[in-house]
């Protein structure tokens, strides 16, 4: 239950992600890469938020959760910048999705480690 909780964190908080990103790409017309500062930056601030008002999580800590999360938000966004810069033909919503998936299972893996060294710690 305490990973679903946290997973369900990370895509809500990609959903985020590209809805601002998307918005400030295409409104105020600055290049994607810049835009999804600003939706990275909302993310962070939701987590940071969720991590300190949720109930504890059983298996890992507070900071533990909030650390893990904002690490995959971050290679999430050096992902996404990688392949943007590295690939200016490649499009944006492909690039998104391959780095949310990747942050994604970082976040599984990084959860599990976590609950591995509370248990035998």
């Amino acid at each position: 239950m305490e990973l679903g909780r946290l997973l369900l964190l990370q895509v809500f908080c990609a959903a985020l992600d590209a809805g601002t990103t998307w918005l400030m790409w295409s409104r105020i017309d600055i290049s994607v890469v810049l835009a999804r500062i600003a939706g990275a930056f909302l993310a962070a601030i939701l987590i940071v938020l969720f991590c300190r008002r949720a109930p504890e999580f059983r298996g890992i800590g507070r900071f533990l959760a909030t650390s893990i999360s904002l690490t995959c938000l971050l290679v999430s966004y050096g992902i996404f910048a990688l392949l943007m810069l590295r690939n200016p033909v490649l499009q944006w919503p492909l690039a998104f999705a391959a780095a949310s998936g990747a942050s994604l299972l970082l976040s599984w893996i990084g959860y599990w480690r976590a609950r591995q060294g509370r248990v035998s710690g």
